[in-house]
Order: C-alpha cells, then structure tokens, then sequence
C-alpha cells in the first residue's frame, strides 16, 4: 500500500533561502538601477525618480515593441492551440503511419532557433527568396514582397515561423491529454446513445482542458519572450518595425543606456505578472467546461 509522506515544514526553508539569494535578491537589487541614470557615459548612477520610466514610454519604439509582443504571443498562442489540438485529434486515431506522422509534425521542434531562422530567411529573403522566384516562376510576380523588408510582411513571416517550430510541442502536449481520457468513459457515453460531438463536448474536451491550459500558457509564455527569431530574421527591423520587448532591452543595453534598459524590462516584467494574474483568473474557468 502507497502511503504519501508528508515532510516536515521546515525543510522548505533552505530552498527558499537559496532562490531569494540567488534569483529574488539580484533582480529586485537589478531593478533599482530604472530609478537612475545608469549609463555607459555614467560612472556614478544617481537616483532620479521614475524619469526613465517617462523616457521610455514615450519613445516611438515601445508601443510598436508592445504591439508586435502582443500580436507574436496572441496570434501564436491560439493558432498553437487550436492546430495543435485538431492534429492531435487526428493522430490519436488508430492509423498504421501514427508514429511517423507523430515524429514528422515533431521534427522542426528539434531544430535550434539559428536552424529555423536560416530556413525561413531562405524562403522569405530579399528578391532571391524562394517564396519570390516561386511566384515569379508561375506568372505571380505581382504578388512577390519585400517580406522582411516592411513591417508587417515581416511580422507575417516571424509569426509564422515561430508557429512552425513551436506547433509539434502544443500537437504532443495535446496528445497525451487525449491519451489520459479513460476508455471506459467513451464506451458507457457510447452505449447510451451519445454522438460523436456529445462524446467530444461532455468528456473529452473537459477532461482534457488542464492540458489545454498548460498548452496555452506554454505558447503565452514564449510567445511573450519573442527574441531569437526575430534578432535572427530581422534584428527588430526595418528600423524598429519588428522590435519586441526583448530586442529592446537588448538594444537599449547595447547601447549603453543601460537604466533604459532596466525600465524597459521592469515594464515587461509587470506585463507579463498581468496576463500570469489574468490567466490564472480565467483557467479556473475553463477547466470546468460542462
């Protein structure tokens, strides 16, 4: 018989104690630089209230960093979800080719961010592109773009290069949720008369709905720290057309305007402890489809 062992109170402590040194003490400590004009120029910060803050926000760059972050996470996280979850309904079928197909759709999953990055530059690059010269070939020249070289063409091909790659994670994290639905509930609904749909709505959906939460959160989370992609297909340009969070805290440091910096990535900081707030409050919910 399994018994489950209860440790004692205490022996949370050291853990505690370790994370606040080593993580909650350098960020908060970190964070205080936002208050001062901490640069490369500077050698000896001094405190001047939440100027950066105003800086920041009315520079040109932070609200299209904030509208890109947002689009990249919102459009990837339900496009994820829902492909995600329509391919694992397909290949949770008894098909002789499953596990390839489970193995195919995985593969750009694998790939490093540099690998797929150069893929799609290859595809969407300049005149040269083989997306262009396609078009071209078949009589569709009119309809060849400058595709990382105007903002939302860019922002076009970066969402859907970070859907490719992360789509095989929300197909395999859907799959197993389907694969945990007993059988034996499938069955007894089948016997008294329930339809496909009714099947799908009262049984599966709901008891795979954790799952789908922690799909959604995973493609929020990512989607919300968009960087790789972007630095590699576009550095944050043309200019700053395709500049996220994270390509701004990166170019701000760079530049040696190193409070900016940390004001910027205290603002994404809040943002992102909203949508946690957020979804949290509405996880609940889903969890308990009826």
């Amino acid at each position: 018989m399994n018994r489950k062992k209860i440790y004692p109170t205490y022996m949370i402590i050291l853990p505690l104690i370790v994370f606040g040194i080593f993580f909650v003490l350098p960020s908060t400590l970190g964070y205080l630089y936002a208050f001062t004009d901490w640069s490369a120029y500077v050698p000896d910060p001094k405190f001047i209230g939440i100027q950066n803050f105003i800086d920041v926000m009315t520079e040109k760059t932070v609200p299209i960093a904030f509208v890109n972050t947002l689009i990249f996470a919102g459009v990837k996280t339900v496009i994820v979800t829902v492909l995600g979850f329509v391919f694992a309904l397909a290949l949770n079928r008894k098909l002789k080719t499953r596990n390839a197909l489970r193995t195919l759709y995985f593969i750009p999953a694998i790939f490093c961010t540099l690998i797929v990055g150069l893929i799609f530059n290859a595809l969407f690059g300049g005149r040269h592109g083989a997306v262009n010269m396609m078009l071209s070939s078949v009589g569709l020249k009119e309809l060849c773009l400058p595709w990382l070289g105007e903002r939302w063409p860019a922002v076009f091909v970066i969402t859907l290069c970070e859907i490719w790659r992360s789509l095989g994670h929300g197909i395999i994290i859907t799959l197993a949720g389907l694969q945990s639905v007993p059988d034996e509930y499938l069955e007894a609904a089948k016997v008294d008369g329930a339809s496909g749909w009714n099947l799908f709505r009262h049984i599966t959906l709901p008891l795979i709905m954790p799952t789908v939460n922690v799909n959604i959160l995973f493609s929020l989370i990512f989607g919300l720290k968009m960087f790789d992609l972007v630095y590699i297909l576009t550095l944050g340009g043309p200019g700053h057309d395709t500049e996220t969070f994270g390509t701004l805290i990166m170019n701000e440091m760079a530049n040696g305007r190193y409070s900016h910096s940390v004001a910027t990535n205290l603002i994404f900081t809040v943002i992102l402890v909203i949508v946690a707030i957020l979804f949290q409050k509405f996880s609940a919910r889903w969890e308990h489809v009826e």
